[in-house]
């Protein structure tokens, strides 16, 4: 875990410099990094996590991207290590914190299936409803094509793919009104079935 120790670093080593000594092998320069880190890395930790538990986890999430930050520090490359550091802190701390509502969703979503399992058969399973529901089925399709007009049958089938009146419209090459019409239409042969 990392603590609130400082260490000393009077001898004015500037970022790039312990971050060379890291590529060496010095753990000494990477305490050094550590500790001058310790504050950025304890708010970006406090910022992602929802508990104090969480929250250590990330805290070690981001010493882990600190070390990777200090060990891949190109000092050409035009940023300083400061925001080199912070975006890698970053950006693994909110991997984390996604990674981890993945697992809860997927751990909720098993609960649901195994809950599901459990759950009596529903009438619906039963294979003599699902003949009555089919032959209900049948006469319904019967009765639309019946009743509906060509045009009717194109708005309602391409109203029941989710398609708005505008994209039906410009589907069927007519009028925004007539897709209105015709689909009030067929509700209007729809309440007939109904009673």
């Amino acid at each position: 875990m990392l603590g609130d120790v400082w260490f000393d670093d009077a001898d004015g080593q500037d970022d790039s410099e312990l971050c060379r000594l890291c590529r060496q092998g010095d753990e000494n320069a990477f305490r050094v990094i550590a500790s001058r880190y310790c504050i950025l890395l304890k708010k970006n930790a406090s910022r992602y996590s929802e508990s104090a538990d969480d929250s250590d986890d990330l805290l070690q999430e981001g010493l882990i991207a600190l070390h990777d930050a200090a060990m891949t520090f190109d000092e050409n490359a035009g940023a300083a290590f400061r925001t080199y550091a912070g975006v890698c802190v970053r950006n693994r701390m909110i991997s984390a914190v996604r990674h981890q509502q993945a697992m809860k969703k997927r751990s909720m979503a098993a609960a649901s299936i195994e809950e599901a399992e459990n759950v009596p058969s529903s009438p619906e399973s039963d294979p003599l409803h699902a003949v009555i529901m089919s032959e209900e089925l049948e006469h319904f399709y019967a009765f639309l094509r019946e009743k509906l007009s060509s045009s009717e049958e194109k708005v309602l089938d391409l109203y029941l793919e989710g398609l708005s009146f505008e994209e039906i419209a410009q589907r069927l090459g007519v009028s925004r009104k007539s897709c209105d019409n015709a689909m009030q239409r067929v509700r209007k042969k729809l309440r007939c079935l109904r009673r």
